[in-house]
């Protein structure tokens, strides 16, 4: 039933072609901040870093661009909960197949790893590691989005604000596994040596799961009040 509900939110989304500017300005980031030839490692800490603001926009598309009407006849059909786990379910996958894509480009594009050319990180390393810390910045994207935005807040004047001083502080505070991330991937490329980051991983997994299913649980019980 769910993967029903995903299909149909899916579908709503793309539909509406609310998802083309997020797609853009990303394209547009990415175009500026990585040029051909650029370390393979340095490319993916700057990817993590632009692809975690455009997670928190589609999350907004995906919980927001459904019409009220339809909205209540997708609760009443499989419950107002699974409804909006289908629509951050959404979110999660577009960033994702972004961010996929994103690694594909930049791995075919240059032959360097790191700033030193000394071999210490191989390709598959270097890829394992960025795709890790896009992971990381995702999760943690759509979290922030899930958390700043229906059911909790439905006013954009709060929730856009918030959301985006959120996603700053995220990838800026020492400590947030976002930012331990970037610094990860970044001294990797310095000192062509890397360790997966998988600690962030876990931790921000924990994160996303709380503050989905605790979006989920108030999305439920908002609707049937």
């Amino acid at each position: 039933m769910i993967s029903a509900v995903v299909r149909y939110q899916a579908a709503l989304v793309l539909r509406s072609y609310r998802w083309v500017p997020p797609v853009l300005v990303y394209a547009a980031v990415m175009a500026i901040g990585v040029a051909g030839g650029d370390p393979l490692l340095g490319s993916f800490a700057w990817a993590a870093a632009a692809i975690m603001p455009i997670a928190v926009w589609l999350t907004r598309v995906s919980v927001t661009v459904e019409p009220a009407a339809a909205r209540q006849t997708a609760s009443a059909a499989v419950g107002p909960g699974r409804s909006h786990l289908a629509a951050l379910l959404v979110a999660l996958v577009l960033s994702g197949v972004l961010a996929a894509l994103c690694t594909g480009v930049l791995a075919a594009s240059t032959d360097r790893i790191a700033d030193h050319a000394t071999h210490g990180v191989d390709r598959g390393e270097a890829i394992a590691a960025g795709a890790v810390a896009q992971l990381v910045t995702i999760l943690a994207g759509v979290a922030i989005g899930a958390l700043t935005n229906r059911p909790l807040l439905r006013r954009p004047a709060y929730a856009v604000p918030l959301a985006a001083l959120a996603t700053l502080a995220a990838l800026i505070v020492p400590g947030s596994p976002a930012a331990r991330v970037l610094e990860v991937v970044t001294d990797a490329a310095r000192n062509d040596s890397v360790d997966l980051p998988t600690t962030q991983l876990a931790i921000v997994a924990g994160v996303f799961v709380v503050a989905v299913a605790a979006v989920c649980r108030l999305a439920a019980r908002v609707e049937h009040d």
